[in-house]
């Protein structure tokens, strides 16, 4: 998620000479000042002025809405209803956030003529410290315990991890990107397995805080061996030239060719390897959601999964379950082939008191966790070398971090950016509600997940019937957000976060 939005000094190029500029001592309450900026240029430009991208501010704001989506809505298949368009948003929209993630970091350190010397060591140190404020902001907000699963963590990792590649050009970038989109998810899948049959665990007890580094990487919600693919390529996008009409048309187009290449051969090779449960894509809504088999959301198999079992909708994933969460926070109820049973896509002789994650072999067996017989333990629960799943790796599905997935969910987010900044460059105004709410993403998405803690604990149900709930929490913050940025030129949180970084690499 880029949850940190430009400032005047994060943005390039810089104004013409004849512009008129800002006194000393002004630019140096823009930098270090704690009372927030009042707006005093074009609506929605902040303090970077008429440079600011506001297709991008509106590229987050669009994410911001599907990952409320996620969280709140009721999605099913097919593109004809509500519920089937915002389907949509289940995944995609996770990765359109790292994406933009990777962009801010581009604005941060120079955009199309990187940072160097002394000005790249600030800036690292900047981005350092924004990472530390990220991870205590996200440390507060899993504190309420709510029922969806924070980020803020993974990004304040993904922030420290592009570090030494600031400075790379953006051929460099794209090969890294695309190498990580291969080889992650192989990673991501086979170094659990590894390890079980070297008799270690990926999954040590977290209670001594040196389970970090393999949850963040490795095995957890967003594991970095894939997700900084996102980054990289968000990184590599920013030092592009985008004053060009043309150049955008251009990105647009890649970014189509990447989608219909991702998911085109996702689709195709899970009905060869996978072909009881293939990728299927619903382009028709039906009359009843229960129709959408392979297709339905997972938010909506987690509501009926949850009620059959008593449980709580959107809520955290049952203990015999190994799945990890969908961006709703929830437990993801299919295997990466699409499968209900997480048995049938795998080629283990797993029994019924086994569960058994198609996303890394592993099989937590129900046994006494006191007896290991030459086995880990994942959690208390004995955990057994199971063989490497590549059948896992034959889909493009939603949060299944295949290569598939990182192809086609990734061209669609230079797709949705491209497109976003063409209209922003001649009708701001139509894209004027979603630039709001991307220009104060941190604050916006903290204040969603408290609104989600607040409801679950008033006893009211966040378990998603219609989009009610969806409509009024994205207007409601729409509004906000607007009515904000009439008068001030940062979002509150924002803002601290800025001036922080700033204050604390102050020369």
């Amino acid at each position: 998620m880029s949850l940190v939005t430009s400032t005047p000094s994060d943005t390039a190029p810089a104004p013409a000479a004849s512009t008129r500029q800002p006194s000393s001592a002004h630019s140096d309450a823009l930098r270090y000042g704690w009372i927030l900026p009042r707006r005093r240029g074009a609506y929605l430009t902040g303090t970077a002025g008429p440079n600011r991208l506001g297709g991008l501010d509106a590229a987050r704001g669009l994410a911001l809405l599907g990952m409320m989506a996620a969280h709140v809505g009721f999605t099913t298949c097919g593109l004809t209803s509500l519920s089937g368009v915002l389907d949509q948003a289940h995944g995609r929209s996770a990765v359109l956030f790292a994406v933009i993630a990777g962009f801010s970091l581009g604005i941060m350190s120079g955009r199309a003529r990187p940072h160097t010397g002394e000005a790249l060591i600030r800036t690292r140190l900047r981005i350092l410290v924004r990472s530390a404020l990220l991870l205590a902001m996200g440390t507060g907000l899993a504190l309420l315990g709510p029922p969806v699963g924070v980020t803020l963590g993974y990004y304040a990792a993904w922030f420290a991890l592009a570090l030494p590649v600031l400075s790379w050009r953006p051929r460099n970038l794209f090969i890294l990107a695309a190498v990580i989109a291969v080889v992650g998810p192989v990673i991501k899948l086979g170094t659990p397995v590894a390890l079980s049959h070297l008799g270690m665990t990926a999954y040590p007890t977290s209670g001594d805080g040196n389970a970090a580094v393999v949850s963040l990487l490795i095995t957890g919600f967003y594991p970095g061996a894939l997700w900084m693919a996102y980054i990289f390529l968000g990184l590599g996008l920013s030092r592009l030239d985008w004053s060009r009409s043309r150049n955008l048309w251009r990105l647009a187009a890649v970014g189509a060719l990447c989608a219909v290449i991702g998911y085109g051969a996702g689709w195709s090779v899970s009905r060869v390897v996978n072909p009881d449960k293939p990728d299927a894509y619903h382009l028709v809504s039906p009359a009843d959601a229960e129709q959408c088999v392979n297709g339905q959301s997972r938010s909506a198999q987690q509501i009926g999964a949850n009620r059959a079992r008593g449980g709580q909708a959107d809520g955290p994933a049952a203990p015999d379950t190994a799945q990890p969460p969908s961006d709703s926070g929830s437990a993801n109820m299919t295997d990466a082939t699409g499968a209900t049973d997480a048995t049938d896509a795998t080629d283990t002789d797993a029994t019924a008191a086994d569960t058994t994650d198609s996303s890394t072999g592993i099989t937590t067996g129900s046994g006494d966790a006191n007896d290991m017989s030459g086995m880990n333990r994942m959690g208390g629960q004995p955990v057994n070398p199971a063989p490497f799943n590549a059948k896992a790796l034959a889909t493009a599905g939603p949060h299944t971090d295949t290569t598939f997935e990182a192809v086609g969910s990734g061209g669609t987010a230079m797709l949705v950016i491209a497109l976003l900044q063409l209209v922003s460059r001649r009708l701001r105004w139509v894209v004027a509600p979603l630039a709001a709410v991307g220009s104060m993403s941190l604050t916006v998405y903290c204040g969603h997940v408290a609104a989600i803690w607040a409801l679950n604990a008033l006893t009211f149900t966040t378990d998603a019937e219609d989009n009610l709930l969806w409509a009024v929490m994205s207007t409601g913050f729409i509004a906000f957000a607007m009515a904000w940025f009439a008068v001030w030129a940062r979002g509150p949180l924002e803002h601290l976060v800025h001036v922080v970084s700033m204050r604390a690499t102050r020369g």
